[in-house]
């Protein structure tokens, strides 16, 4: 090879040379910034390009595991079932059972079970609808808890009329009582031991 051949050959090397090196340097520094990016990861599926967000984002993503920002309504499950204790001028609305034969004719806080994923607000307001055909408020607990052989849980709530008149619509009869009348008139057992926890909210309660 002559002089000048070699020369341009060792040029041609040495801007290769150079390119590349330039070339290196530049991924070298978009993957430092990349690096020093901060990243939030959401809990509960594997990472995944949807589950990582930059740390400044505000946004859900709407995946397994991805955070919400409304709060959380405590369900409950198919294992309990609930009794409305409705009170309107010191008198306590009772509902007379007609099923099953041996629980025929005696009385009861209305209401029933609840459904998977249903509050105890929610079932309450579902019952009462159905059974006597008004609208009812709130939910605050009364007295405790009565356990029934099928494993499930019997509880009562305090709520409020907010509309309609009661009606017979799944019972042969609804009366109002005060609470002299609530110790004399016969209830089902599960809820005989309420009247306690119910008379101080009435007329006549002692």
């Amino acid at each position: 090879m002559s002089m000048s051949g070699w020369w341009l050959a060792a040029s041609a090397a040495a801007a290769t040379l150079r390119t590349s090196s330039i070339a290196s340097m530049k991924l070298g520094d978009s993957m430092v910034r990349t690096s020093e990016s901060p990243v939030r990861r959401h809990s509960g599926s594997p990472a995944s390009p949807a589950s990582i967000l930059p740390s400044d984002s505000n946004s859900v993503i709407p995946h397994d595991g991805a955070v919400s920002t409304e709060p959380a309504r405590p369900a409950t499950n198919n294992g309990e079932v609930v009794a409305a204790a409705i009170i309107v001028d010191g008198r306590l609305l009772l509902a007379q059972r007609t099923r099953p034969p041996e629980l025929a004719g005696l009385w009861e806080l209305p209401g029933g079970k609840a459904e998977a994923g249903e509050t105890a607000e929610d079932a309450l307001r579902r019952e009462l609808r159905e059974e006597l055909g008004v609208e009812v408020a709130g939910g605050t607990r009364v007295g405790d808890d009565v356990p029934l052989p099928d494993g499930r849980v019997l509880r009562a709530y305090r709520v409020d009329l907010v509309s309609g008149t009661p009606s017979a619509l799944d019972h042969a009869e609804v009366r109002w009582v005060n609470g002299r009348e609530l110790g004399e008139i016969d209830l089902v057992g599960n809820d005989r031991g309420w009247v306690p926890d119910l008379r101080p909210y009435l007329d006549g309660g002692i």
